[in-house]
């Protein structure tokens, strides 16, 4: 019998083309044999490189999303539809968060896969703060708290000694830090206008360059003439922010005579005529060990006791609002490397959305 997504007739592709979502259907192995035409209009990715393929469940999604979707798939029963939200690259190499809902239909041999993918507004990262974040927020101030209580209980048991003064005062200090690092992470863009990100580059790599100076370290920073005129939609200071703790996350891991370089290019898909802007840190500073770089981005976590660990996936968090991309690479001893990808357009259209 043929499926109903196999009809080719001219009123049955009008109406794929017409819906809010993209529809497909694939083989047991994945391969997909039918899928809407409006997939490039909906979640940016031409329909036809996904064709007779099984890049939609492979090179399309991270390695946790895939994981994740595929152990959903394997307790599924026939006719029971799931429902998971997750992130697909599109055909410029941007993130793009989707609902996506999927079924079996079959048996054995015969088993099809029909699914539905819908684009999530991009706020929707914005607003979707992990109630497992916050609990281990509260966590980490309230033992910074209660430390300070045993100071203060101390103080005033035996009296007071400038070591007992200093340990309180640096106590109050990282907490207030803190704080103050978890409110950068929780924020979400305010004010969106079409803002050139040449200009925040340049700004941020002029602020950081004499605490590089400082250190001796050498820094290289190369903004490439592709990049004038071209525009993003988004908060200019939550952008500014999130490039300023990447490159001060290659400050902290250099020391003197190291080297951070920072290259930022256009990058334009002349099928589309749509721009990315690719900006690449790269440090030969003492780099991460595997397991360190697999938990790299978890909020919360670092392996320096002093820190709050929200740097790098507060800087994620936002670039992702703006509808950006981290990638990050490293080897111990050797440096690491982040490669950055926005998306930006030459006009001021955005401005008015």
């Amino acid at each position: 019998m043929r499926s109903p997504l196999r009809r080719t007739n001219y009123k049955m592709s009008d109406f794929l083309a017409s819906l809010p979502c993209v529809v497909y259907e694939t083989t047991s192995d994945f391969t997909i044999r039918v899928i809407s035409p409006n997939a490039f209009d909906l979640i940016g990715i031409q329909a036809e490189s996904l064709q007779g393929n099984r890049s939609l469940w492979e090179d399309r999604l991270n390695q946790e999303d895939r994981q994740r979707l595929f152990a959903r798939l394997d307790q599924l029963q026939e006719a029971e539809i799931a429902c998971e939200d997750h992130g697909l690259l599109d055909d410029q190499g941007l993130p793009v968060r989707v609902s996506h809902s999927f079924r079996k239909v079959g048996k054995d041999d015969s088993i099809r896969i029909h699914g539905s993918i819908t684009p999530l507004m991009r706020d929707v990262r914005a607003r979707s703060l992990d109630s497992a974040v916050i609990s281990q927020f509260i966590h980490k101030i309230g033992n910074h708290f209660q430390l300070i209580n045993l100071l203060i209980g101390s103080l005033k048991r035996n009296g007071t000694s400038n070591h007992e003064i200093q340990s309180l005062q640096d106590t109050v200090d990282q907490a207030v830090e803190f704080t103050r690092s978890f409110s950068h992470y929780t924020q979400t863009p305010v004010y969106l206008s079409a803002v050139e990100l040449g200009e925040i580059l340049r700004s941020v790599i002029e602020s950081a360059s004499p605490l590089f100076e400082e250190k001796k370290v050498s820094f290289k920073a190369i903004v490439d003439d592709s990049l004038t005129g071209s525009q993003i939609c988004g908060d200019p200071f939550l952008l500014e922010l999130a490039l300023s703790s990447i490159i001060q996350n290659a400050l902290e891991a250099t020391k003197s005579a190291d080297q951070v370089v920072i290259d930022a290019r256009k990058e334009t898909f002349p099928l589309t005529s749509r721009s990315v802007a690719r900006v690449w840190i790269a440090d030969s500073g003492i780099g991460m060990e595997k397991e360190i770089l697999a938990k790299a981005s978890v909020p919360f976590f670092s392996s320096k006791r002093e820190r709050s660990g929200l740097g790098l996936s507060m800087a994620i968090r936002i670039l992702e609002m703006h509808g950006g991309l981290l990638n990050i690479s490293s080897n111990e001893s050797s440096g690491t490397r982040v490669e950055i990808t926005l998306p930006v357009s030459e006009s001021t259209e955005w401005s008015h959305r």
